[in-house]
């Protein structure tokens, strides 16, 4: 039915407010103070927040952006001891859909309660009886894409782990949300994880969450990212860079749907659609002891993997129009499209970073256009030089991976680890190949 957050530092006011959100049908929380809102804010799934205007560690419409930059959907509702225009303007500028003043009728409060609650309901419903949302956005008609297109319809229909393989760059995290918002009965949320960015010591506590007294600042119990997930669809990116001490805890998760908080002692059951992607090679990674067999074949139930861009032939046009299009809206400028030598470079080039790299590269040329098309010209210095026609030379195997290897390095700025992550390849496997070629 939807949850809802009660801030304000008077604890009979916030026991009485959330026994009524409670007798409604909803979940309740309450927090005594801006920090405490934060917390909650950022752990639970939060759908409207009445919201005290004068707290004890912070003055509650300066914390409106605060909470919206958490959860930019999330409604709020302030409760103000002060009457006048001039503080409901301030609230409903900052942010805040409606504000109540102090003292105020609890059926009132039921009310505003209940008109928000049911209006985001009805919202919720239209949105996921619409057309097909999220599988409209993975543009391309090559036969790789196809097949693509055809794992997401599939996958969506079903609740098994999923991993989701490709380059950096070739839109892992799109194919997830499309597979999430395809399934129409499902109510929960898309959080994703970058195990790529967490360090080790906090990605547990992150994940699984903690009990009060885990740790030395574990001073209250927080929920992990797992049980906000609950319901919904767990994005864990970069699953590779998962430290293998947790890697047990994962592989429970999915075939038991529990868990146990950092410090708990007790289980907690979930259902959470897992979906894992990377660009690494995990078989290897298998064979070097740094990633579990049994929890790669248990995440690998449902294998879809994604085409570099280079190999989907004229894709690469389809999609630079359709960043194209969108800058124009967005840059308010008149930009006729491409010119026909531009477009043999766009499929000529091998394109390293992807679609990210080609979305970058489509936003460059279209800020600095000043002709009305995209020329050879704007997209030279990114992608080749002009010059007289090219004639086919034969290279050896070696020699192509190197002149590959050393455009990478250079897009790169030479940074090593960058480079191996948009190769494909481990670091040390790069840096054999550099050592053995001496480049």
């Amino acid at each position: 039915m939807g949850a809802v957050l009660i801030v304000d530092d008077i604890e009979d006011l916030r026991y009485s407010l959330s026994a009524l959100v409670r007798k409604d049908g909803y979940t309740a929380f309450t927090a005594p103070d801006g920090a405490s809102a934060l917390d909650t804010a950022a752990t639970s799934v939060i759908d409207l927040i009445f919201l005290d205007i004068g707290l004890p560690d912070t003055d509650g419409i300066s914390l409106i952006g605060r909470l919206k930059e958490i959860n930019p959907d999330v409604d709020i509702v302030m409760l103000t001891g002060i009457n006048d225009a001039k503080t409901a303007v301030d609230c409903l500028r900052a942010g805040a859909v409606d504000y109540i003043a102090k003292p105020f009728d609890l059926l009132e409060f039921r009310s505003i309660l209940n008109r928000i609650m049911q209006s985001r309901l009805i919202g919720r419903k239209a949105r996921l009886e619409t057309a097909e949302v999220g599988i409209d956005r993975i543009l391309g008609s090559c036969e790789a894409m196809r097949r693509v297109k055809e794992a997401i319809l599939m996958a969506s229909e079903v609740g098994a782990p999923i991993l989701v393989t490709g380059e950096t760059g070739t839109g892992k995290e799109l194919v997830a949300r499309a597979i999430h918002d395809r399934r129409k009965r499902q109510s929960g949320v898309f959080v994703k994880v970058d195990c790529g960015t967490l360090s080790a010591n906090l990605i547990e506590s992150e994940l699984f969450g903690h009990d009060k007294g885990a740790f030395t600042d574990a001073r209250q119990d927080k929920k992990g990212l797992v049980e906000v997930a609950n319901g919904g669809t767990l994005f864990l990116d970069e699953i590779g860079n998962l430290p293998i001490s947790l890697q047990p805890k994962l592989l429970r998760l999915i075939e038991e749907s529990t868990f146990r908080r950092v410090g708990g002692i007790k289980d907690i059951q979930v259902q959470v659609r897992i979906i894992a992607a990377t660009n690494a090679d995990i078989e290897e990674e298998i064979d070097r002891g740094r990633f579990r067999e049994d929890l790669y074949y248990r995440l690998n139930v449902i294998p879809i993997p994604l085409p570099p861009l280079r190999e989907r032939g004229e894709d690469v046009l389809l999609l630079a129009n359709y960043f194209l299009q969108a800058l124009k809206k967005e840059l308010k400028k008149e930009i006729n499209g491409f010119s026909p030598s531009a477009c043999r470079e766009l499929l000529h080039y091998d394109w390293p970073g992807n679609i990210r790299e080609l979305r970058n590269t489509i936003e460059r040329e279209a800020i600095f256009c000043r002709t009305g098309w995209i020329t050879l010209h704007g997209l030279a210095s990114q992608i080749s030089q002009p010059g007289p026609a090219r004639t086919p030379e034969i290279l050896t195997l070696r020699a192509m991976e190197r002149q590959y290897i050393e455009k990478v390095l250079n897009l790169t700025g030479n940074n090593k680890s960058k480079a191996a992550r948009l190769l494909g390849i481990s670091r040390t496997t790069l840096r054999e190949k550099l050592e053995m070629d001496r480049i």
